[in-house]
């Protein structure tokens, strides 16, 4: 399953800001040493080493887009020092414990499956449940924007469900950033 264009729009501006904090401070480390201003990347690196896990903001929409993209041409891990979420590209896995892998979701159909279960009886989601197996499902769903919403709404429920679990079985917190 693809990301929606709005999952694709919040990978891509993470990815942005982050390249621009770095290039400020890169920029800051260069030029103002001078003033005896700690630049953002010595910040960041204290505060990467500061915070006790119990008080890390984890970026539960992050851990969701990740969660949720099979596309397989990213690998995501998530900082437990900082909560972030990396997105790496064509990059070996970062070293050590700090960076766990971010699981990906089990079966779009089981997903499907459980999502017409909870819809009451009618010819929609009887048509629905023919398709779990097909594009027809996708089709399905855009002819009525209440279904597909709440067929969006449902899935991302169910990702930030499988998504908390796994964070306490990492002994971190589901708060959110």
């Amino acid at each position: 399953m693809a990301l929606t264009f709005w999952q694709k729009l919040r990978v891509a501006f993470h990815g942005w800001q982050r390249r621009r904090e770095d290039a400020n401070a890169a920029f800051l480390a260069k030029n103002a040493a001078w003033t005896g201003a700690v630049p953002i990347a010595e910040k960041r690196e204290t505060a990467a080493k500061a915070p006790p896990a119990s008080r890390v903001k984890i970026d539960i929409e992050g851990l969701q887009v990740a969660f949720l993209d099979d596309s397989g041409q990213i690998d995501y891990y998530l900082d437990t020092m900082t909560g972030e979420v990396l997105e790496l590209r064509n990059k070996p896995a970062p070293p050590g414990d700090r960076f766990q892998r971010v699981p990906s979701h089990g079966s779009e159909t089981d997903e499907r499956r459980a999502f017409v279960a909870t819809l009451e009886d009618s010819p929609v989601k009887a048509s629905l449940g023919r398709a779990v197996d097909s594009p027809e499902f996708r089709r399905l769903l855009a002819t009525d924007r209440t279904l597909e919403r709440g067929w969006y709404n449902f899935r991302n429920a169910q990702a930030t469900r499988s998504i908390e679990a796994w964070l306490r079985q990492l002994g971190l917190p589901a708060d959110r950033a």
